[in-house]
């Protein structure tokens, strides 16, 4: 699933209850023994639920695994998913991370854990099925394993004029004095409760290769559901020339479909080849 969102929110007007509460009940500040009190009683609580979570038991859960992707480059991301959205050995493979720092992009080995924590979302009390992602070297943009041609070292990254697209515009991306194009297509509609989304809606991708003007269908979609494709990265991975482009294809608003396009791979005529995907599932 896409990794797990919290937002933890602590209340203003909450904190003005418990206040005007106190305040009714005593009018006096509490005495230093009273304070002390108040401390210790928390620490004990705190230090009891502690033990507790140290003494409980869990049944790990791993049936039901995904075998590894039969693509050659494989594409993951750092973050919690259900069980079956990250394949059983992931973490023995040889992985590089895509790093961004100082303005530039760096693609180093990243050694990589697979953690079995809780799913908030489909776990019963006791039980632990989700895979929790981490990479040693934290805040990749995403990771790889699987290509040879994919080498570690600074990667020259494309100008991005946007990251989504209104149907029937276009988007921009510049490297190395050329341009390219991402023109999206499709049509409007009006649901019944008066909201607008795509009908129909794709990109494509436009450019030159070989002194030719090229232009390839990379995704294309007949409904969607409070969701756009979105431009996340574009940059010479492969180290060809041109600019591959990781995107997220999803058409659902709970779904992540992140898409790694390469040059490289490309048939005679063609810009891209679809080289691996990671779909991830959230509530």
């Amino acid at each position: 699933m896409a990794p797990f969102r919290f937002l933890l929110l602590l209340s203003p007007l909450l904190l003005f209850s418990c206040n005007k509460q106190q305040s009714e009940t005593s009018s006096a500040p509490p005495s230093d023994h009273e304070h002390i009190a108040q401390v210790e009683a928390v620490q004990l609580t705190t230090e009891t639920e502690a033990a507790k979570q140290a003494t409980a038991t869990f049944v790990l859960d791993t049936t039901g695994l995904s075998p590894e992707p039969d693509t050659p480059l494989k594409l993951l991301l750092e973050g919690t998913f259900h069980k079956g959205e990250v394949w059983r050995g992931a973490e023995k493979r040889q992985w590089l991370g895509l790093y961004h720092k100082n303005g530039d992009y760096v693609l180093r080995p990243a050694s990589l854990q697979v953690k079995t924590v809780e799913d908030p979302v489909v776990d019963n009390e006791g039980v632990l099925s989700g895979r929790k992602v981490v990479a040693a070297d934290a805040n990749a943009l995403f990771l790889l394993t699987g290509m040879d041609n994919i080498k570690a070292g600074e990667i020259d990254t494309a100008v991005i004029s946007r990251t989504t697209l209104a149907a029937n515009k276009d988007l921009k991306y510049s490297f190395k004095g050329r341009d390219y194009f991402i023109q999206s297509y499709g049509d409007s509609t009006q649901s019944s409760t008066g909201e607008y989304s795509y009908r129909n809606y794709g990109w494509k991708a436009v450019g030159r290769k070989g002194g030719k003007k090229i232009e390839q269908t990379l995704a294309e979609d007949e409904s969607f559901d409070d969701s756009i494709y979105v431009l996340l990265w574009a940059g010479d991975l492969d180290r060809d020339g041109i600019p591959d482009l990781l995107l997220d294809l999803a058409n659902h608003y709970n779904v992540s479909r992140y898409t790694l396009f390469l040059s490289s791979k490309a048939e005679h005529g063609k810009l891209y080849r679809k080289a691996a995907v990671f779909e991830a599932v959230g509530c």
